[in-house]
């Protein structure tokens, strides 16, 4: 079949026109195959301005082990079917990668029609396995990570070709190993702004933050599910991605969600597990410590924050962790265990560094507070927690950082000291802030709490035909009747 080509001024003007209006090789192949009738391997070559040879020495840089490709096997392989040689799949992988093509743009209805037809199912995709290419980056590169390495030696024209085969199933295998989806940037954003999440959910409406959170969590998830990292990325990856789970677990259990809580503080432990950081095991197993009070398992509670103790590396963990075994001894009436594990709060608080994530996975002194004061009140020692609360209450004046979900837990608990004491007045003042609280926070926990108050003022005989104890009461129903959990539009 006879062919116009063109001279090679001709061609090189086509090249150097296209390129200088930004065309990209693929194109201009295209075009100096349309103008001159160029075969598509003679066609790539020239888009890119090379010789032969000059397309040999990039294949043998490449890798092709002790086998040396020549610009002669180059020529074969351009004529092709109409004399020279024909390219194996593995010799147009090759080349393609050379030419930052993908193999199929390398052969025509002419070479399709000839070739075997098994490499033409290959070529086309119809084939499971397909050939890998180096212009595109998947998680897995076929014939690499999916499949094993078959052999058609009837197909291998020479030795050439086989170790060219073997060479790029290696060098696939490398630039698999080298790819990453992490941009130099992206750890840094997952970082700032699951800290920026946990900082915000103490100030902002949690229904909000937490949709936060789980966006970014999925991003994450897709970032080590879809794509590729070096060890030390997916590491950070993996570490962030609990710190997250956690955070959503802190939050689901505020919105009313344990059983969702839970399942997402079991993928935290996962994460923590893999990359083995004692910090964020400490801090997953204090949300499972949470979620175990909110299931009333109060024993196991004071269990999962005994173990976390054991990992408490850096942070306030170690705070958290020891308040909230006092909190679960002191919900069963074990007082001088409730009390031991608030002298460990108080040693681990000489200690403190800071916290990888900090807000709502940090024990801030105020936090401390609210933690020592419930224990001490439900120990029977009402005096001491209304000092707590006291204190408390002094160092948020001057702290607007402190979570406001904090501050109404220590005003309920407050309240009930005051009213065990005998004094409405001093509930009633306390409280009123707790009852002001906008509709998107009023988490859960502040509902069942309030509830107790509740109970309180309706149990106790010399309150009922008190005036200001029943508003306080109806105060409390409409409260508790239009929490947080129900503000999801």
């Amino acid at each position: 079949m006879a062919r116009t080509t063109g001279t090679k001024a001709q061609r090189d003007h086509v090249r150097q026109t296209l390129a200088g209006f930004g065309a990209t090789p693929a194109v201009i192949a295209a075009e100096l195959q349309r103008r001159f009738g160029l075969r598509p391997r003679d066609a790539f070559r020239q888009a890119h301005g090379w010789t032969q040879d000059a397309v040999a020495e990039r294949l043998n840089a490449n890798g092709t082990g002790s086998a040396t490709i020549t610009g002669a096997r180059i020529s074969d392989y351009e004529r092709w079917p109409f004399g020279g040689r024909r390219p194996t799949l593995a010799a147009l992988n090759a080349l393609a990668q050379v030419f930052g093509a993908e193999p199929s743009c390398l052969v025509d209805l002419d070479d399709l029609t000839a070739m075997p037809d098994a490499d033409r199912e290959m070529l086309s995709g119809r084939n499971a396995v397909p050939m890998p290419s180096r212009s595109v980056a998947p998680l897995a590169p076929p014939g690499v990570m999916t499949e094993p390495m078959r052999w058609d030696l009837g197909a291998l024209q020479d030795e050439t070709e086989l170790v060219i085969a073997v060479a790029e199933r290696t060098a696939s295998f490398g630039t698999w190993a080298q790819a990453s989806n992490v941009g130099p940037f992206t750890l840094d954003d997952v970082v700032a702004s699951t800290r920026r999440i946990a900082v915000d959910y103490l100030t902002e409406p949690p229904v909000v933050v937490y949709a936060r959170a789980g966006l970014l969590a999925d991003r994450v998830f897709r970032l080590l599910q879809t794509g590729r990292q070096n060890p030390d990325q997916s590491r950070e990856l993996y570490t962030w991605a609990g710190y997250l789970c956690s955070l959503l677990a802190w939050m689901a259990g505020d919105l009313g969600h344990p059983a969702a809580a839970e399942s997402q503080a079991r993928t935290a432990w996962m994460c923590a597990e893999t990359v083995r950081d004692n910090t964020l095991r400490a801090w997953v197993l204090s949300t499972i410590s949470k979620v175990h009070l909110w299931e009333r398992r109060f024993e196991d509670a004071a269990d999962a924050a005994a173990r976390g103790l054991g990992y408490a590396a850096e942070g306030s963990a170690a705070v958290m962790l020891a308040c909230q075994e006092a909190d679960a001894w002191a919900e069963i009436g074990a007082a001088d265990s409730a009390r031991s594990a608030l002298r460990r709060a108080d040693t681990a608080r000489e200690h403190v560094t800071s916290d990888p994530v900090g807000g709502l996975l940090a024990c801030s002194v105020v936090r401390q507070h609210n933690y020592a004061g419930s224990v001490l009140l439900r120990i029977g020692e009402a005096a001491s927690a209304i000092k707590h609360a006291e204190h408390a209450l002094a160092q948020a004046a001057v702290d607007p950082s402190v979570a406001y979900g904090t501050l109404a837990q220590i005003r309920i608990w407050a309240a009930s000291a005051h009213l065990n004491a005998g004094s409405l007045d001093g509930a009633v003042s306390i409280l009123s802030p707790v009852l002001g609280l906008p509709p998107e926070q009023r988490l859960d926990p502040l509902i069942h709490r309030l509830r107790d108050v509740g109970r309180s003022l309706a149990g106790n005989p010399t309150l009922r035909t008190s005036a200001e104890a029943r508003s306080v009461q109806a105060a409390i129903t409409e409260f508790c009747a239009t929490g947080a959990a129900r503000q999801l539009p």
